[in-house]
């Protein structure tokens, strides 16, 4: 035999505990309506949140609550009558405190039935989302007025959120943008590898930029691809953590960066120019203070020279040079070298009295490279090493044909 529960021996009993744990509801406010959509229970929590004591509603409809543009249009009345025909309906509503301020709330709206399927009242739930609406409002706001294009993912990669500036840099209405992989704003040949990329930072999610040293590529609706720069941040949210990604076009500072190279590479061109000064000898003055960058483009452009002229000899002067340091004279070293392997004999002229004491001391042995002090000497020496090379090319032609003839 069982034993009959507590509310089946005293009905009233389970009643006073089903509206005790309403009362305990703090954030929600429970109204039972009736039949006709007037209240007949008015808990704790729908007095602390609306001011009005059970008293001054009980009876009376809760249209009462709502703003005056409300009712002057009926939409407590549709509402209840929608409740009564389609079931269950939730929205969001401003409604009227009784000291007359407004707040805004998600009104819930079920019905109650009998066992035959007839309504016999309502259960209206309020919740005041006043605040969470204006922090989202907040937020918003922020997200907007933002100069860079705003994009807020979520852990599954689908965009939840963008700004105004997302939808201009990307040629994207909003609309087209939100649920979407954000794979779709990335150029194909890089969409598998950004999957990684997303979920690792979702593994460690931090603020930082992305692609650190990389060249990221944003695609635009027509299919165009540009230049961009992303900073990534986690965002703690009650339905987990989201990804903020502020994307900046950087095409116009690209562009401003290769004129700038450009300018540089001309610069350097022009600072260390090769100089044809006769058949087969080349000049290079050089001016300033050598670093590597500059010794690379030395190197690079002498030997371009002397393969478009067929040159023999290259003449180094390094008058224009404040200082001969160690590293000056391995890069010096390196260009003679190389030219040495194109057939082409290397002289060093300007050598100052000073900058031989300064290599001497410093223990910087040129090897057998030929120097003179002046440009001067340096080219008379040219025309001697050109002689000797004729001579020498001479003799071995006639050599060669005297031997053809025996």
């Amino acid at each position: 035999m069982t034993t009959p529960s507590v509310d089946e021996q005293d009905p009233r009993a389970g009643l006073r505990d089903l509206e005790t744990m309403l009362d305990a509801l703090t954030d929600h406010a429970v109204i039972k309506l009736g039949p006709d959509g007037e209240v007949v229970r008015w808990s704790r929590s729908a007095q602390a949140m609306t001011g009005y004591t059970e008293d001054e509603v009980v009876g009376r409809p809760p249209a009462m609550l709502r703003t005056e543009e409300d009712r002057d249009a009926g939409l407590p009345e549709q509402e209840l009558e929608t409740v009564r025909r389609d079931g269950p309906l939730s929205f969001q509503g401003w409604l009227v405190h009784n000291n007359g301020e407004r707040f805004l709330a998600h009104i819930s709206l079920t019905p109650v039935v009998d066992g035959d399927g007839a309504v016999t009242g309502f259960v209206e739930v309020l919740r005041d989302v006043t605040e969470t609406a204006r922090a989202e409002s907040l937020f918003h706001g922020l997200l907007e007025s933002a100069p860079d294009a705003m994009v807020i993912v979520g852990t599954d990669g689908r965009i939840a959120l963008v700004n105004r500036q997302a939808e201009l840099l990307f040629g994207f209405d909003r609309a087209e943008l939100v649920g979407r992989e954000i794979e779709m704003l990335v150029p194909p040949r890089f969409r598998d590898r950004h999957v990684g990329h997303r979920n690792g930072f979702l593994a460690n999610p931090k603020v930082r930029p992305m692609g650190a040293g990389l060249e990221l590529s944003g695609l635009r609706r027509d299919g165009t691809e540009f230049p961009i720069e992303i900073s990534l941040s986690p965002l703690q949210t009650a339905e987990g953590v989201l990804v903020a990604a502020a994307i900046r076009d950087v095409t116009e500072r690209r562009e401003t960066e290769q004129r700038l190279q450009r300018q540089r590479d001309e610069i350097l061109e022009l600072s260390t120019p090769v100089i044809q000064v006769w058949d087969k000898v080349l000049v290079m003055p050089i001016i300033g203070t050598l670093d590597t960058l500059r010794a690379t483009r030395l190197t690079e452009g002498l030997l371009e020279k002397i393969a478009q002229s067929q040159a023999e000899v290259a003449i180094l002067d390094i008058s224009g040079v404040p200082t001969i340091d160690t590293q000056v004279a391995q890069h010096l070293l390196k260009t003679v070298q190389a030219a040495v392997l194109m057939g082409t004999v290397s002289i060093m002229s300007g050598v100052r009295p000073e900058t031989a004491q300064s290599m001497v001391h410093l223990g910087i042995d040129m090897g057998r490279l030929r120097s003179r002090s002046t440009l001067q000497d340096a080219l008379q020496l040219a025309l001697a090493v050109l002689a000797e090379r004729a001579g020498t090319a001479e003799a071995a032609a006639r050599a060669l044909t005297s031997g053809e003839s025996r």
